[in-house]
């Protein structure tokens, strides 16, 4: 990871300003330094990508996505998230990243909105998506269908680690 992030920051450093590919390369920093575990980084890199296009698709659903998961400037989240669903309102991905940053602010009925769109516009859901509706079922008072749902989930693969001990003990863990 360090070699692509030197890399990345080289390709940074030569890509003249006001250009495509600038967004690029700050998109994809912003992406590697989140993987590593470097917040204020990877939110530098985005917020760039951002300035060059405040429209990208990209940037606009991992930013928001990963924000959610830290559960910081989760305003900031929501406003990105739903400006991607506007644009892409039949895009599987995006609407489950708008259906979980409403899940973080507790808007669980929306989100269930949000993540049935999605499930029923995506032909091989991903345990992701089916994961989180399976959280936002619990948080909505369904335990059965919430514990079905994390099984399926757990089936699909790409789950998280806490898949076993939701399923197990029927419970949320975050």
């Amino acid at each position: 990871m360090t070699k692509a992030i030197e890399s990345l920051e080289e390709a940074r450093r030569l890509a003249p300003a006001g250009y495509e590919l600038a967004q690029h390369i700050d998109a994809q920093l912003g992406d590697t330094y989140n993987s590593m575990g470097k917040h204020e980084k990877s939110d530098e890199a985005y917020e760039a990508a951002l300035k060059e296009n405040p429209n990208n698709d990209h940037v606009l659903n991992n930013y928001s996505y990963f924000l959610s998961l830290r559960k910081q400037k989760l305003e900031k989240a929501r406003e990105m998230a739903e400006k991607l669903v506007e644009r892409n309102p039949n895009n599987g991905t995006f609407l489950d990243t708008y259906a979980w940053v409403l899940y973080v602010n507790k808007e669980y009925a929306k989100a269930k909105v949000y993540l049935e769109k999605a499930l029923e516009g995506s032909k091989a859901s991903s345990g992701t998506v089916v994961e989180h509706y399976g959280d936002i079922l619990f948080q909505l008072g369904d335990k059965e269908k919430a514990t079905e749902q994390w099984k399926k989930a757990k089936n699909l693969g790409g789950t998280s680690t806490l898949i076993d001990k939701k399923i197990t003990e029927q419970k949320i863990y975050e």
